[in-house]
C-alpha cells in the first residue's frame, strides 16, 4: 500500500452515472438514475427529465421548499427507501459563498450529491522527544466508517453555523476542549473532493486546523461519536496510514497534508513525494 491509494479514495467516482440536481435553474447536486426514480414520486416537488431532476419552481421561498423537501425524506424513510434523517441540517447552495436554496437533512446529502463543509482539526502534542497526536476511535454505531479511527475533532457545518464557531462545537462535543484552547486551532488549509461511498456521492470541502495541546491536556468524548482516545507518536501514525486502511476514509488525507506541511516526508526519500502533493489539492 502507498500513501497515494489513502488519496485515490477522494476520487473515486463515475460522472456519467449522474444527472444534475438544479435549484433555480443552478446545479447544486448530482443524482443517480435510481435516486431519480425514488424522487420521481412526488412530482409536486421534484421535476424528473432525463437530463436532470429540479426542484419544482413553485417551492419560491427557502422555508416552503425545504419543507417540502423534508416531508419527501421522511415518506421515503417510512417506506425503507432511505435511512432515517439525523435531525440536523446542512445550507444547500452551488458554492461556498453562494446564498443557500435549500436546507437539507444531513443524512441525505449523499443522496442528493451536493456539496457539504467539514472541520477536522489535528490535535499534537509538541515535546522533547518530537510531535504526538491524539488519535480518536469511531464508535461502532457510526453510520459512516464504524469504528474506524478518527481525528480528535472533526464534524460538519450545520446551517447556521461558521467554520470557527463550528470547531468549536465540536471540539467541546467530541474531546471537551474547552472554548479558549479550541479557540487556538489554526487554519491551514482546505481539502475538496468527490466521491462516491456505499451511502451516495460525497462533495465535500474540509476546512484544516492544527491545534497545538499542552502536554497536560487529554481529551474526553461526550457525544458519544468516539469510543475513546490515544496519544500516538508521529512515525505510528505515519505507518498506520501507509499500511492499512484503519482511518475514516477523508481521515487519512489530511495526516498526509499534516505530513507534508511538517516536514514528515522528505522529497528525497519519498518516491511519490511530487504525486502525492499533486494528488492531494487537485481538488474535484
Amino acid at each position: 500500500m502507498s500513501l497515494l491509494d489513502r488519496i485515490a479514495v477522494l476520487h473515486d467516482w463515475n460522472p456519467n452515472a449522474y444527472r444534475p440536481f438544479r435549484i433555480d435553474g443552478v446545479q447544486v447536486g448530482r443524482i443517480t438514475d435510481t435516486g431519480a426514480g425514488l424522487l420521481a414520486g412526488f412530482p409536486d416537488v421534484f421535476r424528473i427529465t432525463a437530463a436532470a431532476v429540479d426542484l419544482h419552481p413553485g417551492l419560491g421561498d427557502l422555508d416552503t421548499r425545504s419543507a417540502a423537501v423534508h416531508d419527501v425524506i421522511v415518506q421515503l424513510a417510512e417506506r425503507g427507501d432511505v435511512r432515517q434523517p439525523r435531525g440536523e441540517t446542512y445550507g444547500i447552495s452551488e458554492g461556498w459563498n453562494a446564498p443557500t436554496r435549500l436546507r437539507l437533512d444531513r443524512g441525505l446529502v449523499p443522496l442528493f450529491g451536493v456539496k457539504s463543509y467539514g472541520v477536522h482539526v489535528n490535535g499534537f502534542v509538541r515535546g522533547p522527544d518530537g510531535l504526538k497526536m491524539w488519535i480518536g476511535r469511531r464508535a461502532p454505531d457510526k453510520r459512516v466508517a464504524p469504528g474506524k479511527l478518527d481525528h480528535m475533532v472533526a464534524g460538519g457545518l450545520a446551517h447556521g453555523y461558521a467554520v470557527d464557531e463550528t470547531v468549536v462545537k465540536e471540539a467541546a462535543e467530541e474531546a471537551d476542549v474547552p472554548e479558549a484552547l479550541a479557540r487556538r486551532a489554526k487554519p491551514v488549509g482546505a481539502l475538496t473532493y468527490v466521491t462516491e461511498l456505499e451511502q451516495g456521492l460525497r462533495d465535500d470541502t474540509l476546512f484544516l486546523f492544527d491545534l497545538e495541546l499542552p502536554a497536560d491536556f487529554a481529551p474526553r468524548n461526550t457525544d458519544g461519536e468516539l469510543t475513546g482516545f490515544a496519544l500516538w507518536t508521529l512515525d505510528d501514525v505515519m505507518a498506520r496510514v501507509r499500511e492499512t486502511d484503519d482511518f475514516k476514509f477523508n481521515v487519512a488525507p489530511v495526516l498526509i497534508d499534516f505530513f507534508l506541511r511538517h516536514g514528515l516526508l522528505d522529497p528525497d526519500r519519498e518516491p511519490d513525494y511530487l504525486s502525492i502533493v499533486r494528488r492531494l489539492h487537485a481538488g474535484p
